[in-house]
């Protein structure tokens, strides 16, 4: 297998574990539990309400506020978020509350930057007759032209700076060094990614005032609204790391056309400075959220960095398509190519490793890719992917037989279908994880030769419909049961058990309804059955509960 062969599959393969495993997911913050929860009837109003997050949310642009049915606040208006837990957001209520409807309006911005916010219903007192259950609201950012653009900018523009330096360092053969004309190329598109790295960065303050307070862009502008991102957010001490690293590129890159003795030392460091800026970037993502930080923020860091170097390095053989026409230059191009081959390897290996991992950490199983809306974006791209491959393959053939025609249509359209993925890449990392809504739960399993099926819908914080559908093993409907009765335990703490009894609405199906999932997380499902024979049918499910 030739080096053109080998670094077409590196080239296909890396490219589809950078975009099917996309790091720095927005998983906004979502409730692990509230006090009250959803709809819950209290006996007598409580002193305090208290919302649980999965991650410490920001100090700025948070807020707690309770009303009752006529719209009256009855909070003591001094929610806040709890100095040893900033997880938890908190606000007193007033004494002596009537018996009625509450509703608890929330709002905070995750540790990523994005705004959340929703509406938890409760009743103090009985549950008046004909009353209908008041569903809880959780409303999070939802991504605009405006970020696609500004974050897609940034990222694409970052790879050109930090995957062209390392391009010309580490791969360009001295052949085309030595080209005058084409040393001054690459430097042009090397200052034409820091232009745009500069725009995308300037832009995304205000781009972030407008996630985070709402407000649109014409009333962002203020000085006072900036000074509160830059120092109570972590977006904003990102941003100012980010500002600093960028004026010190601004001036080391003005000098690498200099000396040629000094060149390499100057790229070297634009190189490290630039790799810095994804270090900054990795801050802000969700990986910055989890319990072991040194590993998630390293994991994604190497990802980010991997996917701008092979990025850079694409546009670096796509720029120099044009000199391989050149027969002096041919050979040389074929050199780089085997050059970037080795490096493909560990490119892929680096993007492979910690792509999974990162999507391990928030795909909860497979039915989230088809129940939920990052999972259907996710399918998307894969669904494009599949295009790339075909192209690809096109492409290999031609390169294979030393065809020419047809051969720029096909990078052409290989080229446009993967800009339309790193789009979707970026509205993919501003949607909710499917942790956050891994959507209704189903599964069956079978004991004793007989199918037991748990559904729990929405399977989220609050009320849910729980069924039990029991079939023998001949598919059809058990019918002398004598008792069936589920048992909840919370898997990530301790919170005691709590059994229900089901109902019968069918001959082998049962249903009940209650608020028995009372935190997002991983719960154990029991289900016992007695049949009228005193035979027992016994079986566990392992629930991820969401929190929408």
């Amino acid at each position: 297998m030739n080096v053109k062969i080998k670094c077409s599959m590196f080239m296909v393969i890396a490219s589809l574990f950078l975009f099917l495993f996309p790091t720095n997911f927005s998983a906004h913050a979502y409730i692990k539990k509230s006090t009250p929860i959803e709809n819950e009837i209290l006996e007598q109003a409580p002193k305090e309400i208290m919302i649980q997050f999965d991650e410490s949310i920001q100090p700025a642009f948070n807020s707690i506020k309770v009303f009752d049915s006529d719209g009256n606040r009855v909070d003591k208006k001094n929610g806040r978020i709890d100095p040893k837990q900033p997880s938890i957001l908190k606000s007193g209520l007033k004494r002596n509350l009537p018996d009625g409807t509450y509703r608890i309006k929330w709002k905070v911005v995750s540790s990523d930057g994005h705004p959340v916010e929703g509406v938890i219903p409760f009743q103090i007192g009985a549950e008046a007759e004909g009353s209908a259950a008041i569903h809880k609201e959780t409303k999070g950012y939802t991504p605009g032209a405006d970020l696609i653009i500004i974050r897609w900018l940034q990222y694409i523009s970052n790879a050109c700076y930090v995957g062209l330096l390392f391009f010309y360092m580490m791969v360009l053969p001295k052949g085309f060094r030595k080209n005058r004309s084409i040393e001054k190329f690459f430097l042009k598109l090397i200052s034409i990614g820091l232009i745009f790295l500069f725009l995308s960065i300037l832009l995304s303050l205000p781009l972030q005032a407008t996630i985070e307070s709402g407000f649109p862009w014409s009333e962002v502008l203020s000085f006072q609204l900036f000074e509160n991102i830059l120092t109570n957010t972590t977006f904003g001490q990102a941003w100012i790391y980010q500002a600093a690293i960028l004026v010190t590129l601004v001036l080391i890159t003005s000098f690498i056309g200099m000396a040629e003795s000094t060149k390499k030392v100057i790229m070297w460091a634009c190189f490290g400075l630039g790799t810095a800026l994804l270090l900054t970037k990795t801050l802000t993502s969700h990986a910055a959220a989890q319990t072991n930080q040194i590993l998630t923020i390293s994991m994604d860091f190497l990802h980010l960095l991997a996917a701008s170097i092979w990025i850079g390095s694409l546009i670096g053989f796509v720029a120099l398509l044009r000199w391989r026409k050149d027969t002096e230059m041919k050979q040389d191009y074929l050199l780089m190519i085997k050059r970037f081959s080795k490096w493909g390897i560990i490119l892929v290996l680096l993007l492979t490793f910690t792509g999974v991992f990162n999507s391990l950490l928030y795909i909860p199983n497979l039915s989230s890719l088809v129940q939920t809306s990052y999972g259907k974006v996710l399918a998307g791209k894969v669904i494009l992917f599949l295009l790339m491959l075909l192209l690809a393959a096109v492409n290999f053939i031609k390169g294979k037989r030393k065809e020419e025609k047809g051969l720029a249509a096909s990078l052409w359209g290989e080229l446009t279908i993967g800009v339309i993925i790193l789009i979707l890449s970026v509205v993919l990392t501003n949607l909710p994880t499917a942790m956050a809504s891994p959507g209704p739960f189903k599964e069956t399993k079978v004991v004793n030769h007989n199918q037991v099926t748990l559904r729990a819908t929405p399977n989220s914080i609050g009320e849910n419909l729980y069924e039990v559908t029991l079939k023998d093993r001949g598919g059809k409907p058990i019918k002398d049961i004598e008792q069936l009765h589920l048992t909840f335990t919370m898997l990530d703490m301790d919170m005691g058990t709590e059994t229900v009894n089901m109902e019968k609405t069918a001959e082998g199906k049962y249903e009940v309804k209650g608020l028995h999932f009372s935190m997002a997380g991983h719960w154990n499902v029991h289900v016992h059955v007695l049949t009228k024979t005193l035979e027992s049918i016994d079986i566990d499910f392992h629930c991820l509960v969401g929190s929408q």
